[in-house]
């Protein structure tokens, strides 16, 4: 295993692969087919995506082709310019994903301004948030919008002082029922994408954006927000440089391991990728958007995850390649519904954005003997992919480990001192990489604190790397619960939960305990039949049931003090669990309790 002693360095076990030589953006490294990034042998050879679909919705017939996808984004570009656009203004895209998603980033990548995505879920004061964080340093020139999240934008515009005319719909609005019933008539006032082309068509296309050497690694070509489970989210620097270099270093790994196939539209063979997760969130924004389209594989977009749209899509386009968060994957292993689809196109399921535990891999595979699976592991941060499961490993690769690290990668473990730790201890992940973010905007205390001055990301995640250069994550640190002085890990606890018959889904927190300092507590959402059962049976004897499902597998200080049953388990849109609200919702139960006596 690549693992140096003297300096604590971890590296990757498939080597480094070529990064570009020359300056570029996005947009050239997407639809400049005439220069090579690198005039390296040994660099990655991207399949030619002439004359194959790039784009589908899941929904419609809608779609782009990789030529319609460029002269979509190239007539966004004239349209954008007409709107004012210049270099370092930002577009800020609020929206559930669309075929237009991708198209609006590039136009704004080869105008060398900045595109900052938001949560279509937020509320006025968040999109607020978001707006005045970028506005400062960035101006905020367009906010391209879906129709139903229209409401939200006018009121987080007037909160944020800018004017509601630089808003843009992504589309037009539809009929749909669980439309809000005020957006046809809000609608009205704004322009759509299509009449902004339309307008601008006479006009002259705004020369690109020609970026100087070395200035790829400084130009921002996004600023993405961090999660914000802990306090205010914080908006991530990443220039073009991490985004293409990850990218790079994520396609050389999966040629190495498991090959993607580039889609053959005449002979209807190859990959087609999954475009379940928002486009928003890093993982969807550079692992599905950017860097399956790099690869040849056309994505099928979803606007939002529904779990029978899902499969429906998954056995209509003849899915084979799905990239997926915890959650989704417990979906498929957990409910019966998936035997009313063909699911047969499906060779490849790999999870992100939170830890997923050997037993339910080994459920998935029970289940799914046909398909590969396993974790992949990234941050915003890191503008993505650290570390990725080697799908060809004979065997399977190991349900607990959040894969090997991909090229280009130097990572360290360090003790809660700065030490660099050797194999099979445990400690903070550090990451050293070409993808790794500038720092935080405009919050240099953050940034001292995250990023360090040999340029490596304190991940915030406890974890490991075996002697064979296999890496997993225990969890975040600030989440482990501390019983009797003896770390447990949520997510280790969550992962045997999900075993048990009753439980569809499941977070445990750590709660005050008297006498051993924290003890875990588990919030059950069950299935619909243990739900039919709990009447009958009473509420008692299925948390025992559970407690001894605990008890009978895991070692004395792990046995849970307390046992809730919760309709829906929070979990922010990408789906890390919002263990937060869940200790809030414990802190109240406790006040109700003490009121009472």
């Amino acid at each position: 295993m690549p693992y140096d002693a003297q300096t604590g360095l971890y590296t990757s076990n498939f080597g480094t692969t070529p990064l570009p030589d020359r300056a570029l953006t996005l947009f050239d490294f997407l639809f400049d087919l005439e220069t090579p990034f690198s005039r390296d042998p040994k660099a990655f050879k991207r399949p030619d995506p002439r004359g194959r679909p790039w784009i589908l919705d899941a929904h419609s017939p809608r779609s782009y082709t990789f030529e319609q996808a460029k002269e979509r984004t190239l007539d966004l570009a004239r349209a954008f310019a007409a709107r004012g656009l210049k270099e370092h203004d930002t577009v800020l895209v609020f929206s559930p994903n669309d075929i237009d998603y991708g198209p609006c980033l590039w136009a704004t990548a080869r105008a060398g301004a900045v595109a900052s995505c938001a949560n279509p879920s937020y509320m006025a004061d968040e999109l607020a948030y978001q707006i005045r964080t970028v506005h400062k340093p960035h101006p905020v020139k367009l906010i391209v919008v879906h129709p139903d999240a229209l409401d939200t934008t006018v009121k987080a515009c007037e909160k944020s002082g800018l004017s509601s005319e630089m808003i843009v719909l992504i589309r037009p609005p539809t009929s749909a029922s669980d439309a809000p019933v005020n957006t046809k008539p809000l609608a009205a006032g704004f322009p759509t994408l299509d009449y902004l082309i339309e307008k601008s068509r006479d006009r002259p296309l705004p020369p690109k954006v020609t970026l100087r050497q070395g200035e790829m690694k400084t130009r921002l070509a996004f600023l993405s927000f961090s999660s914000g489970t802990t306090g205010l989210p914080k908006a991530v620097e990443i220039p073009h440089y991490a985004v293409i270099t990850n990218v790079l270093q994520a396609s050389s790994h999966w040629q190495q391991t498991f090959p993607l196939q580039p889609f053959d539209p005449k002979e209807k063979k190859g990959d087609v990728v999954m475009a379940c997760l928002p486009f928003y969130h890093i993982y969807g924004l550079v692992v599905i958007l950017h860097g399956s389209l790099y690869q040849g594989t056309p994505i099928v977009v979803m606007p939002r995850f529904d779990f029978r749209q899902f499969l429906q899509t998954i056995q209509d386009h003849r899915i084979t390649t799905l990239f997926l968060v915890p959650p989704q994957l417990i979906l498929l292993v957990k409910q019966e519904i998936v035997k009313e689809y063909d699911l047969s196109s499906v060779r490849l399921a790999m999870t992100g954005a939170a830890p997923l535990t050997n037993e339910m891999v080994a459920a998935f595979r029970a289940r799914y003997p046909g398909i590969v699976v396993g974790q992949g592991y990234g941050q915003t941060e890191t503008a993505t992919i650290i570390s990725l499961l080697d799908a060809g490993m004979p065997g399977g690769f190991p349900g607990e480990s959040a894969g090997m690290l991909v090229p280009n990668i130097e990572a360290k473990i360090a003790s809660p001192e700065g030490k660099a730790l050797p194999p099979g201890e445990i400690g903070e992940l550090w990451s050293r990489g070409p993808s790794n973010m500038l720092g935080y905007l405009d919050n240099e205390k953050a940034t001292r604190e995250t990023l360090d001055s040999e340029g490596f990301v304190h991940t915030g995640d406890e974890g490991y790397i075996t002697k064979d250069g296999l890496l997993v994550i225990v969890d975040r640190i600030k989440e482990l619960i501390k019983v009797s002085g003896f770390q447990v890990a949520p997510a280790e606890l969550e992962g045997h939960l999900l075993g048990h018959e009753d439980v569809q889904d499941c977070c445990v927190i750590g709660i005050p305990d008297e006498k051993r300092g924290e003890a875990p507590k588990a919030y059950i959402t069950l299935t619909p039949a243990a739900q039919s059962r709990l009447k009958s049976e009473g509420e008692e004897t299925i948390v025992a049931s559970i407690k001894k499902w605990v008890t009978d597998h895991k070692i004395k200080y792990k046995a849970l003090a307390e046992v809730e049953f919760i309709d829906v388990i929070p979990k922010n849109p990408s789906g890390k669990l919002l263990r937060k609200d869940l200790r809030a919702r414990h802190a109240q139960t406790v006040k109700s309790r003490s009121s009472k006596l």
